[in-house]
């Protein structure tokens, strides 16, 4: 059951939700969650590369962190379903801060080893995969369901602020005091993001304890493949997640051995998709007053998909330029450039993609979409395994383009196969069902 509509004046339209105490409390704790695990990304893939030296391994513990979600896609909803959905994110967030801990002792006393690194991707992957399910279908429960996009929005500010922070900050702390140091602020981070999300109070939720998982998965499969909105989030989801976001996974690749920089130039670069992604939500919240939601997050995907593209082959160009009597390459400021444009298109994917689920599911049938979403962005780990298989083969170049000019074409497919998906008649629906359940509400 959803809180109260009726919302007092001190924030209105974007910022309304804000007025939910507890709503500011999850978005507290998300910047601070989303904040050590943006740090830990980075710091990790750069770990193991100096490790390693294998692009392959930098691509295997990403596989490792992904392939949790192919196994809690199935559960994640269901597991909301019988035990709430404010337990299941307070142990996951239990369970990311025991890895955290783990990995800064073996740290700390000389004994970490690869396979403890590979381990603890696999839990990480498996508490963010139930914390990030669970935390999203979490939002309509305090701000309402027709306030859930403008708490999207917000979420998304709050998401790229620790998008650009957390690659910066870790790549300086690497870089200046050791990974050692680094690790230890992520674990403070980690820590201090669990208490506050204490703090958050869910209204009751009716849980089923006695429902069977399997039976739950299916009632919802067989639910969400009548809407083509939902249909066309979950491919294209699975577009970005197995062929365009595996970019991250060889970006450690792509900073030391063809850009030749170092780990502060890698966060740099990991924060460009942060910082784009302010410019993607500004954008995002002219354009969906006229555009429907199908068509946002089609753009936004194609687009981020396009830039990737030429950032892979831009970051090879050893053209140099003189200003104020220096020569300078014009291939790392480049790839910055074509980096934080690529956010831009993120930040769509971002708030359309939860949005999109949240508001056109039944609540009796929200856990179990997300949980399914889950199953999709699952897809990663292949896609992970794949680009690092072909960048030990071919080269990072190469490897990221072929993924990326095959996730431009098949986003438009999608886009054209279903009529529903890009209607703005979808987004009316939409629109009309949000305003019914404000109704309601409010009655």
């Amino acid at each position: 059951m959803s809180q109260s509509t009726d919302v007092p004046a001190q924030f209105q339209g974007l910022f309304a939700p804000l007025n939910f105490a507890n709503f500011r409390n999850l978005l507290i704790s998300n910047t601070l969650w989303w904040q050590a695990m943006w740090m830990e990304m980075i710091v990790v893939g750069w770990l193991v590369y100096k490790l390693t030296n294998s692009a392959f391994d930098v691509a295997l513990i990403a596989f490792y962190r992904s392939i949790p979600l192919l196994i809690t896609g199935f559960i994640a909803g269901p597991l909301a379903n019988r035990y709430g959905r404010i337990r299941i994110v307070i142990f996951a967030q239990l369970l990311s801060v025991f890895v955290i801990g783990a990995i800064t002792y073996l740290l700390w006393t000389n004994h970490l080893l690869f396979w403890h690194i590979a381990v603890g991707a696999a839990l990480f992957g498996t508490s963010w995969s139930l914390n990030w399910t669970a935390r999203r279908a979490i939002v309509p429960d305090l701000v309402g369901k027709h306030r859930t996009i403008e708490a999207m929005l917000l979420e998304n500010l709050t998401q790229n602020i620790a998008r650009v922070l957390g690659p910066f900050s870790s790549g300086y702390l690497y870089n200046s005091v050791g990974v050692n140091n680094c690790y230890l602020a992520i674990l403070v981070i980690s820590l201090i993001s669990f208490l506050i999300m204490l703090r958050v109070k869910v209204p009751s939720q009716p849980v089923e304890p006695n429902a069977n998982p399997w039976s739950l998965m299916r009632e919802g499969l067989r639910y969400i493949r009548t809407s083509q909105p939902v249909m066309g989030a979950l491919l294209i989801t699975v577009i970005m997640n197995f062929l365009a976001f595996p970019y991250q996974t060889i970006l450690p690749i792509f900073t030391h051995d063809i850009l030749h920089k170092g780990p502060f130039e890698y966060g740099i670069l990991g924060a460009c998709n942060g910082i784009g992604a302010f410019f993607g939500l500004y954008i995002l919240n002219i354009l969906r007053k006229h555009l429907s939601h199908g068509w946002i997050f089609s753009l936004g995907s194609g687009f981020q998909s396009l830039c990737l593209f030429f950032f892979a082959f831009a970051t090879t160009w050893t053209y140099t330029f003189t200003l104020f009597n220096g020569s300078y390459e014009v291939a790392f400021p480049l790839a910055i450039l074509l980096l934080i444009l690529s956010g831009s298109g993120q930040a769509f994917f971002s708030v359309m993609q939860s949005a999109i689920m949240l508001t056109t599911t039944r609540d009796d049938m929200r856990d179990c979409a997300m949980g399914t979403l889950v199953l999709a962005i699952g897809t990663g780990p292949i896609g992970r395994l794949q680009i690092g298989s072909l960048t030990e083969a071919y080269g990072a170049p190469l490897a990221l383009g072929g993924h990326t000019s095959i996730a431009v074409v098949s986003i438009i497919v999608v886009t054209a196969a279903l009529p529903g998906f890009r209607s703005r008649l979808a987004t009316k629906k939409e629109e009309a069902i949000l305003a019914r359940d404000q109704d309601q509400n409010l009655e």
